[in-house]
């Protein structure tokens, strides 16, 4: 069987979704053996795995198609030269397929769209609102990144229950041992354990303004910096001018993109990792931060209290002096702080990678039988 894929997430700087596939065809293609996967993209794919039955298609030459334009422009030529049986749409979204016997699988991570579309850029809210619906419809299969991500869909679409399976994101977590971590803390005047952590992307959905507002309070009353660490995303000049006036004063850190190393390194010497954002369809970084051993507090919303379902652990997004007050409980409360500590380390238990691979493959191998 050929399974194409919507690689186009897998550039050399990885987001969410380029994670989330990464570490899915790391272990896939072993897995399904007899499974050609054809990666298709319209840019560069970087990955530091070979399979033999894993094929990169790159079309770079099209000036005039670019994006979500090649994609619902060129996918449906690429299924036919390369004979693909199923496609695989990993960002929301399923191109214009004419071969009705081509099976169609769809993830979807969120539906910020419908939930917070005041967060988005206007493209991309575009591009989601007019090409998620048709593809929920046509989908002969859809994966969920999360229960609470299935109950967003069955909210705004007409869809059967059965057509959705929810599956975790696989989350591989790199190998640090090559990383003197003094050394790497040094470089940014970080002591292990005594900083407060953030990664992800610069959005507005992502709330960072609630950590610019206590990170001086949090740095006066325990000395510890709260420290960033992503991207900067889109509609963010005056976070970026918040980000740049605190990071003079010592109390806030800025590092930037960082890689998956130096991302576990950060979250496995952090204090706690802390992560505020407004609405997620999954919430990648929270599961990271936990199997890296960290101390985890998250947003009382959307997925992230499927992810951290001790109420001790979550807090309201708009309330930035009851985030401050978990901090500092935690911070004047040592055997709280380790009870806790402990408690985040077992929640990590429950994504087991064995078991999120599986269901993959059960699911592809459903299909090559013919099932649905």
């Amino acid at each position: 069987m050929n399974i194409g894929v919507d690689a186009r997430p897998l550039g050399k700087i990885k987001t969410g979704i380029g994670f989330y596939l990464y570490n899915l065809l790391k272990v896939l293609p072993e897995k399904c053996n007899d499974i050609n996967f054809f990666l298709f993209s319209d840019r560069e794919i970087c990955l530091d795995f070979n399979y033999p039955n894993v094929m990169t298609v790159i079309e770079s030459d099209h000036k005039l198609l670019k994006g979500t334009l090649w994609y619902m422009r060129r996918i449906d030529y690429l299924i036919k030269k390369y004979n693909i049986d199923v496609f695989w749409g990993t960002q929301n979204i399923l191109p214009f397929i004419r071969n009705k016997n081509v099976k169609k699988v769809l993830t979807v991570h969120d539906l910020v769209y419908y939930r917070y579309p005041q967060t988005m850029e206007k493209l991309n809210y575009l591009i989601n609102r007019v090409f998620i619906p048709p593809s929920i419809k046509s989908a002969d299969k859809i994966i969920a990144v999360s229960n609470s991500t299935k109950e967003d869909i069955l909210q705004y679409f007409k869809v059967n229950p059965k057509k959705i399976c929810v599956i975790y994101n696989a989350v591989i977590i790199p190998e640090t041992d090559n990383i003197c971590e003094r050394e790497y803390l040094s470089k940014f005047n970080l002591d292990e354990h005594k900083y407060i952590l953030y990664v992800g992307t610069i959005e507005p959905r992502k709330n960072i303004g609630v950590l610019l507002k206590i990170c001086e309070e949090i740095y006066n009353e325990t000395g510890m910096p709260t420290v960033l660490a992503g991207k900067i995303g889109w509609e963010n000049k005056e976070i970026v001018q918040s980000i740049e006036k605190y990071s003079k004063t010592g109390f806030l850190k800025y590092l930037k993109y960082v890689n998956d190393q130096e991302k576990a390194l950060l979250m496995k010497n952090c204090f706690l990792f802390v992560f505020p954002s407004f609405y997620e369809g999954f919430g990648l970084p929270v599961v990271e931060a936990l199997k890296n051993g960290a101390l985890v507090l998250v947003s009382d919303t959307s997925s992230l209290k499927e992810l951290v379902n001790i109420d001790e652990l979550r807090f309201d997004p708009l309330d930035y002096k009851q985030l401050k007050e978990k901090i500092i409980y935690f911070y004047a409360n040592n055997e709280a702080y380790i009870e806790y500590r402990r408690k985040c380390n077992e929640l990590s238990l429950k994504f087991d990678n064995a078991q999120l691979i599986e269901k993959y493959v059960k699911l592809f191998y459903d299909l090559k039988d013919g099932a649905k």
